[in-house]
Parts: C-alpha cells; sequence; structure tokens
C-alpha cells in the first residue's frame, strides 16, 4: 500500500442499489489492512450495506478521490470535508496493538486453538508489512515496544526476522514460515514457572535448566496445536542453537542449525540486548550490533548477521 494511498470518505453516501465511479475500500481490523468492498460501478447490494455497517471507515483510492467529490458535491451541494489519508505509520501502529493483544491471548491460554489463529494473522500482517512499498526497518522499530515481556518480545523478533528474511530475498511463503517460527519462538515459556520467567539478574543452574527447555515445550505445544511445517517447528526448537554447537536442546553445529533458526536465534539476542529490562538499560541497535560482531562470533552466523548490518543501515 502506497504512504497515503486510501482516503477516507463520508459512509453516509451509501446506499442500496446504488452504482458509484470510484471502488469503495473499508479498513479490516482497524487500520491494519484494506479491502475492496465493491468494485467501480458495480451495485451495492444489501449484503455490502451489512457488511458496511460493520465497519468503522470506508476509501477510496486517492486516484480516484475526485470522482468521489463530484458525487458528494452533486448529492448533497457542497464539497466533502477532506478526508484523512491511512499512513504505513498509522498502520503498523495498529497492527501491533492488535499482535500484543493476539499475543498475550496465546501466552495465556497456549493450547486454545482460535488463540493460535490470531497468531496465524497476526503472521499474514506483519508479512504483509515488510512487503509494503513503503516498508522501512526504521519505521517499525519506532512503533516497537522496548520493555521486554515475553509477547512483546516475540512480536519484536518476529519483526526483526521478517525484515532480514526480505531484505535476503525470501518468498512471501517463505516469510510467512519464518515470521511464524519467530512469533511462537517462545511459546514454550508459557509452560515455565512465572518466577523464573521474570527473575531479575541471573539464574541458578537448576533454573537455567529448566529455561532450556522451553524450545522443547514449545515443540510441544506446535504439534498439539496442528503446526506440521518442518521448518517452523525447526524455527522454534534450535532458536538457542550456537554455531560452535555450545547451545541447546542438541548442541547443533554450524551449518546443521536450520536457517530460520539461526535468524530468530539472532533476532531474538538483539531484542534482548536493545529492550529495557529492571537489572540493565536498553542498548542502541549500533552498540548491540557491535557486540554481537565482536563477542558472540563463535554463536552466531557472522554472513547472517553482516546483513543485518546491512540491513540496518
Amino acid at each position: 500500500m502506497q504512504e497515503g494511498k486510501y482516503i477516507s470518505i463520508d459512509k453516509s453516501i451509501i446506499a442500496e442499489g446504488c452504482a458509484y465511479d470510484f471502488a469503495i475500500y473499508c479498513s479490516i481490523r482497524e487500520n491494519t489492512q484494506i479491502k475492496q468492498v465493491k468494485q467501480k460501478g458495480v451495485l451495492l447490494e444489501n449484503n455490502d450495506l451489512l457488511f458496511i455497517n460493520k465497519v468503522k471507515n470506508l476509501y477510496v483510492d486517492r486516484s480516484e478521490h475526485s470522482s468521489y467529490e463530484q458525487f458528494y458535491e452533486a448529492h448533497f451541494g457542497k464539497k466533502p470535508s477532506v478526508g484523512n489519508p491511512i499512513t504505513f505509520t498509522q498502520k503498523i501502529d495498529t497492527m501491533y496493538k492488535n499482535a500484543s493483544n493476539a499475543l498475550n491471548e496465546l501466552f495465556n491460554n497456549p493450547e486454545k486453538l482460535s488463540n493460535y489463529k490470531e497468531s496465524k494473522k497476526v503472521v499474514n500482517e506483519l508479512v504483509d508489512s515488510v512487503l509494503d512499498e513503503d516498508f522501512a526497518i526504521k519505521s517499525l522499530m519506532q512503533i516497537a515496544t522496548h520493555d521486554y515481556y515475553t509477547h512483546t518480545h516475540s512480536i519484536n523478533v518476529s519483526i526483526y526476522a521478517l525484515s532480514l528474511g526480505n531484505f535476503l530475498g525470501f518468498k512471501a511463503s517463505e516469510l510467512a514460515e519464518l515470521g511464524e517460527a519467530a512469533l511462537l519462538h517462545d511459546l514454550g515459556k508459557s509452560k515455565i514457572d512465572s518466577k523464573i520467567i521474570n527473575k531479575n539478574g541471573s539464574l541458578t543452574k537448576d533454573e537455567f535448566d529448566t529455561m532450556k527447555k522451553h524450545p522443547s515445550f514449545g515443540v510441544s505445544l506446535g504439534l498439539k496445536l496442528g503446526i506440521k511445517n518442518k521448518k517452523v517447528l525447526e524455527g522454534i526448537k534450535y532458536h538457542h542453537e550456537k554455531m560452535d554447537g555450545s547451545g541447546y536442546p542438541n548442541g547443533l553445529y554450524n551449518e546443521e542449525i536450520p536457517i530460520y533458526a539461526k535468524i530468530v536465534g539472532m533476532c531474538d539476542i538483539f531484542d534482548a540486548l536493545t529492550s529495557e529490562r529492571s537489572y540493565k538499560k536498553a542498548m542502541t541497535s549500533f552498540e548491540a550490533l557491535k557486540l554481537m560482531k565482536t563477542e558472540m562470533s563463535k554463536h552466531i552466523d557472522l554472513k547472517l548477521l553482516n546483513q543485518m548490518i546491512l540491513m540496518f543501515k
């Protein structure tokens, strides 16, 4: 969607049996997605009106706004007030809020199928955003919250992973897989005591051993929810593996680690470093990337990290 491509219109002009010299659009899930309600020149039927009454805003394409103005003036004797174009920033801001609510519900009840289905919608909206011609990683970073909560952390990781996947030229279907793996990478933490998850400071050995089970818990939950895609499940299970074989749960080495898991793991680290915690301040993007390059070179795929650095430039 082009920046400001759609402009809001007065819903009162809509009537059954009418056809207009402009196509009519509406916003789905507030401003996160635009859908065409009726094509130009096609009569509106009762079902169309029933649908339109349920949506908050109607829009026309900017290229057809003059046709809407002419129609409005002919019927009401005056020009319509100027509508507000939907900006990309507004779109992703609403998307992030919707995503946060959906992920919060999922982590509170991770075995409820309807919650998982909502998370799939979140993935689709995130993919649409990174494929938008107005997409810029800077825009997404500006709306992302940098207070560390498990559900918002998962959204941030998905944003960074999808941004990198898009930068690397992944196809839309691959982005959907990567986005789902990233969004659900910490789902297994819902099965771990919140006292361990939210503990300030270092974990004891026993607590860390418990924490290390979350990728496997996440895969088990994914299977219960009906996830069959091997790449998605691998991304969830292996996102804590390290290039030198010192990671968990399987101690995979170098190219044994699936690429989705490498990307998710790297974005997981980046968001953790750039998020505010009760016991540490957030790093800047530059500081985080520098630390990852200099102090984690044995853990992270440096080819992917270099691409991530180029993406942020």
